[in-house]
C-alpha cells in the first residue's frame, strides 16, 4: 500500500511504531558510546545505528508532513 493512501489513523500508527524504533536505536546508541573500552567493531555498530536513526528521523518528518497535508 503506499504512503499517500493511507487514513490518518495508519499514519498515527506508523508514526507511532517509527518513534519508538527511535528511540529504541536511541538508547543502543547511547548505551554503546559510553563504554569505556570502544573497539573498531564497536565504532561500526555505532555508526550503523546511527544512521538507522536518521532513517527513523527522516520517515518520522515523512509521515508527519502527510499527516498535516491530510488536515
Amino acid at each position: 500500500m503506499k504512503a499517500e493512501n493511507l487514513s490518518v489513523e495508519a499514519i498515527n500508527q506508523k508514526l507511532k511504531e517509527l518513534k519508538e524504533e527511535h528511540a529504541r536505536f536511541d538508547e543502543m546508541s547511547n548505551k554503546l558510546s559510553s563504554k569505556k573500552v570502544f573497539t573498531p567493531a564497536d565504532e561500526m555498530e555505532l555508526n550503523t545505528l546511527r544512521k538507522k536513526k536518521l532513517q527513523k528521523k527522516d520517515m518520522i518528518a515523512y509521515y508527519e508532513d502527510m499527516l498535516k497535508k491530510s488536515k
